[in-house]
């Protein structure tokens, strides 16, 4: 399977979970296709399906806490925790990895070298800086495995993934305006699927 590669370095990122009451908000450590693709249509107004993941040990966790403001009434909700990533150890910077498939990304490569965007939540509060920093093109065989990214059941066919166990949720889906939009079911981490190795936690078999 052909895709267009893009290589990341990001400051420190918010990728939070969607929750419910609570004052805790988790970080996932998967970019999930309605995130990605959020931010490339924002800042490069193009729509394609794209999907990616942090790289292991360039990251860890920390917690920034946060006053949500009722602009109408003026005064400040209860405070949010939010769990964040930030760089690990000897690495100055995350990095990331996201992909998007070679036919729909292949006119991008000159748009996207060099760029820098934001990426995530609470961009206001500084998050979220990111700069691509190599584009290419690779070959990724398909195989059989444990999937290791949050993508769109709608376009997991565009990235030759194909579903034999299923692990499903839903992730936020934007209207042509970004302005509403559905939920739209995906595939989430942990459905055993055909798919290119690099989307992969694993690879497996039915008789393992």
């Amino acid at each position: 399977m052909k895709l267009l590669e893009l290589h990341l370095e990001i400051d420190s990122i918010i990728v939070g979970e969607r929750f419910k009451g609570g004052t805790f908000r988790p970080c996932q450590t998967t970019i999930p296709s309605s995130t990605i693709e959020g931010a490339l249509k924002h800042h490069f107004g193009v729509e394609v399906p794209a999907v990616g993941f942090f790289e292991e040990n360039t990251y860890e966790f920390d917690e920034f806490t946060y006053s949500v403001r009722d602009k109408f009434l003026n005064v400040s909700k209860m405070p949010i925790t939010t769990a964040y990533l930030k760089p690990k150890g000897i690495h100055r910077k995350i990095k990331a990895k996201v992909y998007i498939p070679y036919s729909r990304g292949a006119g991008l490569k000159n748009e996207l070298k060099d760029a820098e965007f934001q990426l995530g939540a609470l961009k206001s509060k500084g998050f979220g800086r990111s700069k691509i920093v190599k584009v290419g093109e690779i070959e990724s065989e398909v195989k059989q495995g444990i999937l290791k990214v949050k993508v769109f059941e709608e376009e997991a066919g565009e990235f030759g993934v194909e579903s034999i166990s299923p692990v499903y949720g839903y992730l936020f889906k934007p209207d042509m305006f970004s302005i509403g939009g559905v939920y739209r079911r995906a595939l989430f981490p942990g459905s055993l699927v055909k798919a290119p190795e690099v989307l992969l936690g694993e690879v497996t078999y039915y008789d393992e």
